[in-house]
């Protein structure tokens, strides 16, 4: 495991902004988990003006517990994920990218209200105005001046971890390399204008000192981070395809070889990912980057007219659209209905319809998780009442689902009544289904919800009984309880408007 340079810190919030004072001399360290109970020895090697040199051994005693371990592909389905000991990992979540002026102890507020709705994913970043290591004020290679940040990431990975929640943390995002969308080009240390090794953005992805300095930014990231069970992922970009001059194959030829730098360097083997802004892009990134897992980014409008705003049917096909271009796990990593601002979401979606169906959308597409939705400070947690049950009843009918172990078919049952736009998307597997049922007319684009009465839902199950419930989308509730035998069955569904959903088991 690589070491890392540590300086300890105090916070305090202070008119309602953090602040951090050194505490001490700053020093080094080393992080690990290991992955068994028992007798394990350590020692310390390193590189000095005078040579190489290492410590005698030490001894540590591991006792047994119940923590579930780091989260993997599931070698039985590869659309899922599991923990290392078998179990589950359904990501229920939201982008939780930086903090506001409250630094750290914003993150106890988003963290413990996602964590009590049954939560149990966040994406953050590492932009220059938050948890970045390395910026104008620090030049390249050195970052001793920004261990405050590196501190602060400390404090949120150990937040999560108290609670449950999976990190998946974005390296870089595109404005530092772009000088077309969220441009910090002209503050950025790698430009030549600065000192830097770089005349355009686009050099960073083939300059040797540029890859040079930043896998020694990769090193202390993993020496720092690298040890965290709290840690899914890492992901290199945020939105690579918004850099300037974007070239598929030398992108993708980058990221094979920081995968594989990564890879040499993490004894953990933590999953690998990057992400494009459109979902177009780029093949080569899916097929030969070596990542683990493909991400889909989506905001339905930036200015003009919706495009394909029905979630209901953009999520699954777009998350099919990324498994056909590679055999990769799929996340919906980002879902907007505005990509311009909160104040233009909250106007075309004050009441968070986009929200909710994509994380149903997510529930029944293929992919690992629910959509994961963006303006999480100034949208989701200034109104929390309204958005925690959203969460909490995703929890609710995803519990102890063995997701990589039921073989799921996506389907779209038949629903049949008086209101041809009510339709259903549904997973189905060995032992358990879980359906969404929707009436269409209800969007957030038409936000008019109707009643529906007498519909009824045509399933084709497995031999044996099921029972379960249906359940209300909008709350943590169960509804009318359903028993039936296996096969081609029709199923009343309960009167309801705007939609409802189905979990039924096998219990015989």
């Amino acid at each position: 495991m690589p070491a890392f340079w540590f300086q300890p810190y105090e916070r305090s919030l202070i008119g309602g902004a953090e602040r951090l004072v050194p505490v001490g001399a700053s020093h080094w360290r080393a992080r690990l988990t290991v992955d068994m109970p028992g007798h394990w020895t350590w020692r310390v090697e390193g590189l000095d003006p005078t040579g190489w040199w290492t410590t005698r051994p030490h001894w540590l005693r591991v006792a047994a517990t119940d923590a579930p371990g780091f989260v993997r592909r599931s070698a039985h389905d590869d659309r899922y994920l599991v923990y290392d000991d078998g179990s589950p990992y359904f990501a229920i979540g939201e982008n939780l990218g930086w903090y506001d002026a409250r630094g750290t102890f914003a993150y106890e507020q988003w963290l413990g209200e996602l964590a009590t709705a049954g939560g149990n994913f966040a994406r953050l970043w590492m932009p220059s105005w938050a948890f970045g290591l390395e910026w104008s004020d620090t030049g390249l290679g050195d970052y001793t001046d920004r261990l405050d940040r590196a501190w602060q990431l400390d404090t949120v990975f150990s937040e999560a971890e108290a609670r449950g929640v999976r990190v998946e943390l974005a390296l870089l995002n595109h404005g530092a390399f772009s000088t077309a969308f969220n441009s910090e080009w002209a503050a950025n240390p790698y430009n030549a204008a600065n000192g830097g090794p770089l005349a355009t953005p686009s050099e960073f992805f083939t300059n040797a000192t540029a890859k040079r300095l930043f896998k020694q930014r990769l090193r202390y990231i993993v020496a720092r981070w690298g040890g965290s069970p709290s840690l899914l992922a890492w992901e290199f970009w945020n939105e690579v395809d918004l850099t300037d001059g974007f070239d598929g194959p030398i992108v993708a030829a980058w990221h094979r070889e920081m995968s594989r730098y990564v890879r040499s360097i993490d004894p953990y083997d933590h999953l690998i990912s990057s992400s494009t802004a459109f979902f177009f892009n780029e093949v080569n990134l899916w097929t030969s980057g070596g990542l683990d897992f493909a991400p889909v980014h989506f905001y339905s409008q930036s200015g003009g007219a919706p495009l394909l705003p029905n979630f209901f049917a953009t999520i699954p096909d777009l998350t099919a659209f990324r498994r056909d271009q590679a055999p990769l796990p799929v996340l919906f990593a980002e879902l907007g209905v505005d990509s311009r601002g909160p104040a233009e979401t909250l106007a075309s979606d004050p009441d968070g319809i986009g929200l909710h169906d994509g994380l149903w959308a997510g529930l029944v597409s293929g992919g690992f998780g629910t959509a994961i939705p963006w303006w999480w400070d100034n949208v989701i947690h200034p109104d929390w009442p309204r958005y925690q049950p959203l969460f909490s009843s995703l929890e609710r009918i995803t519990r102890m689902v063995q997701f990589d172990r039921e073989a799921f078919e996506l389907s779209m049952p038949a629903v049949s009544g008086s209101v041809p736009q009510v339709a259903a998307r549904a997973i189905i597997g060995s032992r358990t289904a879980l359906v969404w049922v929707k009436d269409q007319r209800f969007q957030w684009t038409t936000p008019v919800a109707s009643q529906v009465d007498g519909a009824t839902l045509t399933i084709d199950l497995g031999a044996g009984r099921w029972c379960g419930h249906w359940f209300d989308t909008w709350a943590p509730t169960a509804l009318d309880p359903v028993r039936v035998r296996g096969g081609v069955r029709q199923l009343p569904v309960p009167s309801f408007s705007r939609d409802l959903a189905l979990r039924l088991r096998r219990c015989d």
